[in-house]
């Protein structure tokens, strides 16, 4: 029952996965976006082939437990450690679940394949790529978690197990049989190159997260060594754990596994995809962001305990005591840096080569922008409560130092100087961004959420914090407590109320200004682009570029049948002639037909 029910757990994500993607084609497909399904795309059909995907997948993951677990035993059994006696059960069930399941999976693996092959459209379908690609995630995901284990008992931070071993055969086999069946028979739509690019950036996204994690725990093993021995730390303050101790080995062994994972992702597989939108949002969204953000918190750990150390009330006495959390922040202060580095020059390079992709620059700028906001308003709001206690001996909490208030100041200036030029630095190159770009720019969604969302919590905050304000006002006015003392529970929300009301009065300026180009945003915006399908003879590669380059989208290609019929060449003059034509098209769609002639258009509902 217990395998029962993981399968149906199994399931549910990719049958929701699959109907997701299904209503996004269908979606796409009823607002022109894609070519509508002819009866030769449909292939075997959507229940056969939901069935039969969905199945393989299923009987894959069944049967490679129960190989791997059959593995396990006997790999424990020749090479294993001693034991009186041996859990016989996964003995049982491994030879079970093998013997069962395999050749169902080798059988519906064999016709899908087939399919394949008897129906060409077949490696059109969408659904197909998600059994594939998700077969890939899985698999990989099981090999690079049987490889860290593989290198922990290599490096001795425990003792040997079979399942290491069997696991990276067996899945790692699957993998490497997958890959290279899908390699062959390539992604013929965009679709499906869609689809593979999913898997490759969420694959390179955590394994280099893998990476960044086990090298940044190795390099503070390191550090914290080399800061003890240099100053002398207290028995007390050291690590009780030596430097070649299991968490070094279990750090290492992540690092290894994960820069293998993404460097077969990300510098290999994913290498000719330069003009990849996803491929931009994961460089922006994923590696830079986090580069930046991993490289600011850490920045903040280490001015914050500056700080207390010069104008604060530091704990510890001594600065070898007190500065013993260096160590801890300068490891992820440095992978930090690096992720930052290396992937912003990735950036640059190929926005000199294939062109920006300004959606994924515009996020990323807009989220650093928020991320230095939110650190501003946080300082803001924790000032304002200070100024008061210090100004107020009633609305300081009970029973402080004289000297609390170092501490909090000490925070303020961190967050106002890891914030403040963060926030002006993108915020205000995104708003000279909206000035050059004009109505676009200012209509874009990412700035819409910052603005809006902005907007939208500090009109919370203000309402929220007045209400608590006017309800503790009221309630000591109505039992005779009022006094200033009411200051100690009100400070906080007075703190929010001021930050609200600083930045929240500025936006509503820069919101009233963008709806003012709205009206100029709305006149220049062109109507939805015609659905266009070329039918044209092979090697049109060149032609398909400059079409599309033309229309500013992307078209859909049949490749004629016909020997001999040649290829059109058009000159600028003639591919504005042609652009104008399909725009002035009389039908919602157009198919051109191309050839040494040159190109005929017709149009159609």
């Amino acid at each position: 029952m217990q395998i029962l029910f993981g399968l149906l757990q199994l399931l549910v994500p990719l049958m929701i996965i699959g109907g997701i993607v299904a209503a996004v084609v269908a979606w796409r497909r009823r607002e022109g976006d894609l070519e509508p399904e002819t009866e030769a795309d449909r292939g075997i059909g959507t229940v056969k082939r939901l069935y039969f995907y969905v199945a393989t997948f299923a009987y894959l993951i069944v049967a490679g437990v129960g190989v791997a677990l059959l593995a396990r035993y006997v790999l424990d059994e020749l090479f294993g450690p001693t034991v009186l006696s041996r859990d016989e059960s996964q003995l049982a069930l491994g030879v079970a679940l093998a013997a069962i399941w395999t050749p169902i999976w080798a059988w519906h693996r064999l016709r899908v394949q087939r399919f394949a092959e008897e129906e060409p459209t077949e490696r059109r379908s969408i659904l197909r790529k998600l059994y594939v690609y998700l077969t890939l995630a899985v698999t990989a995901a099981l090999v690079a978690h049987a490889s860290v284990e593989l290198l922990r008992w290599a490096f001795g931070a425990r003792s040997f197990s079979g399942y290491a071993v069997a696991a990276l055969v067996v899945w790692g086999g699957l993998w490497v049989y997958h890959w290279l069946a899908e390699s062959a028979e390539g992604q013929p739509t965009d679709e499906t190159r869609t689809v593979r690019r999913l898997y490759l950036y969420v694959t390179s996204a955590y394994s280099l997260t893998m990476l960044a994690v086990g090298l940044s725990l190795a390099i503070y093993l390191v550090l914290r060594e080399a800061y003890e021995g240099l100053f002398s730390v207290p028995v007390l303050l050291q690590g009780e754990e030596p430097l070649w101790g299991d968490l070094m080995r279990n750090s290492l062994s992540v690092a290894l596994v994960g820069a293998g994972l993404w460097g077969w992702h990300w510098l290999y597989a994913a290498r000719l995809d330069a003009e990849s939108t996803l491929r931009q949002f994961y460089l922006y969204a994923l590696a830079v962001l986090g580069g930046v953000i991993t490289t600011l918190v850490a920045t903040g750990v280490i001015a914050y305990g500056v700080l207390v150390w010069l104008i604060g009330v530091p704990e510890e006495a001594s600065a070898t005591a007190h500065f013993h959390f260096l160590p801890g922040a300068l490891s992820p202060l440095l992978i930090g840096i690096s992720l930052w580095l290396y992937h912003w020059q990735v950036v640059q390079h190929e926005r000199a080569a294939a062109g920006q992709l300004p959606d994924a620059r515009r996020i990323y700028a807009y989220v650093m922008a928020a991320l230095g906001l939110g650190a501003l308003a946080a300082a803001l709001i924790v000032l304002v409560p200070t100024v008061i206690g210090i100004g107020i001996t009633s609305a300081r909490e009970v029973l402080v130092e004289n000297d609390w208030w170092r501490n909090r100041i000490a925070l303020v200036v961190t967050l106002a100087l890891v914030g403040g030029p963060v926030w002006a630095y993108y915020w205000f190159s995104m708003q000279r961004s909206a000035t050059i770009g004009g109505p676009e720019e200012r209509a874009s969604l990412p700035r819409r959420v910052l603005v809006y969302g902005v907007l939208g919590v500090g009109t919370l905050a203000v309402l929220g914090n007045i209400s608590y304000l006017l309800y503790t006002f009221l309630d000591a006015l109505l039992e005779g407590t009022l006094s200033l003392t009411l200051l100690r529970e009100a400070k906080w929300a007075i703190g929010n109320v001021v930050a609200a009301g600083l930045i929240v009065p500025y936006y509503g300026l820069i919101l009233r200004e963008d709806r003012r180009a709205l009206p100029q945003a709305a006149a220049q915006r062109p109507g939805p682009r015609k659905p266009v399908t070329v039918l044209v003879a092979e090697g049109s590669e060149d032609f398909i570029n400059q079409l599309e380059a033309a229309l500013k989208g992307k078209v859909h290609v049949l490749q004629r049948a016909e020997p001999d019929v040649g290829l059109p060449e058009l000159s600028v003059d003639d591919l504005r002639s042609l652009e104008q034509r399909i725009s002035q098209a009389a039908g919602t769609r157009v198919l051109l037909v191309a050839d040494a002639m040159g190109v005929q258009t017709y149009s159609y509902r």
